[in-house]
């Protein structure tokens, strides 16, 4: 279309300046044909010089377009979008590009964090393999200790295997392949199972449990919500002192069911807030655990539809694992 547009107006050009010679000078001799001649050369020159601008604008728009694909390893591209035939492509490279150099940098941030999280889990595997190496020599050097030093490797063992199970059910978190089963159960026989899960830690520190507010029927997946709040209270025994108390509070309102559990410890800095669910941080080094509880039941909380929220002062620290089951059913319904 574009062609005949350019074919028509040559045309119309030649034709109306042949019409203005012959209007001013109506006899064929020699000057009519030294205009007709001089018309034919201004033509052609304007004809070349529209082309020859056309071609370097088409250049430029081409080395635009070089430029920006090769613009994958800059940080920016700083290429202005202007309105031309190449808009188009040029809007499909930069949306290209940016969502390779998205992905480019998220898998650099995953192997960071993967190369971070195998030297955790090695650090966490070496420690209970040092101390069983060291009881097997002292059992070798020692017999009359033997029971005292069995009973150490069977803890390191046990250790061994709990990280490791641990680190299982997260890494099947992780690729989803766990398929929650919603049922209907009580929120307070929930939490005796818990309680029941713990009691070892409970009677060991003698932290006595209150639980508060009126039962009601939550709506999950049992098995693995109480994975979760067994992490969570476990975590809150664990950082309260002996003798102290962990209270918790069960709520239930038209939005949201939710359990509060409220610890005696000292509490949370707010730089240790936001990092208090990354995997394998523990802002005491030396507390016992391996600091993949509190990330395990976000991760489980989170692909119920629920979300986990934490709020701290000096004199203890909160964790609200909150459940959305009315707003779940309706988009299941939709």
């Amino acid at each position: 279309m574009d062609d005949i547009r350019k074919a028509i107006f040559w045309t119309s050009a030649y034709f109306l300046g042949t019409c203005g010679i012959i209007y001013f000078n109506p006899r064929f001799d020699w000057l009519t044909i030294f205009w007709l001649s001089g018309l034919s050369i201004l033509l052609g020159i304007s004809y070349y010089l529209v082309n020859k601008h056309k071609k370097a604008k088409l250049l430029k728009s081409i080395d635009q377009l070089l430029e920006l694909l090769h613009s994958t390893e800059k940080q920016e591209t700083n290429i202005a979008i202007k309105e031309d035939a190449f808009s188009v492509l040029r809007d499909e490279i930069y949306k290209n590009i940016s969502s390779q150099r998205r992905a480019r940098n998220e898998a650099i941030r995953a192997k960071e964090k993967l190369r971070s999280n195998m030297e955790d889990i090695t650090h966490q595997i070496k420690t209970p393999l040092t101390g069983i190496l060291l009881f097997l020599d002292l059992l070798e050097a020692d017999s009359n200790n033997s029971l005292e030093y069995q009973k150490r490797i069977r803890q390191e063992v046990e250790r061994i295997y709990e990280l490791s199970d641990l680190i299982l059910k997260l890494s099947s978190l992780d690729v989803k392949a766990i398929v929650f089963e919603k049922t209907s159960f009580s929120a307070k026989g929930l939490l005796v199972d818990v309680e029941l899960s713990l009691d070892y830690l409970i009677s060991q520190k003698n932290i006595s449990i209150d639980i508060l507010g009126d039962d009601f029927i939550l709506i999950a997946d049992r098995t693995w919500i109480l994975q979760a709040l067994i992490n969570i209270v476990k975590n809150a025994l664990e950082v309260s002192p002996e003798g102290s108390k962990v209270c918790i509070t069960i709520n239930e309102n038209a939005i949201f069911q939710s359990v509060i559990v409220k610890d005696s410890g000292p509490g949370l800095t707010m730089e240790e807030q936001k990092r208090v669910f990354e995997r394998f941080y523990k802002s005491n080094p030396r507390s016992p655990g391996y600091g993949i509880g509190l990330a395990m039941a976000q991760s489980i909380v989170k692909q119920q539809g629920g979300e986990l929220l934490v709020k701290s002062t000096n004199q203890g620290s909160e964790f609200e694992l909150r459940l959305y089951p009315h707003i779940n059913i309706e988009k299941e319904l939709i």
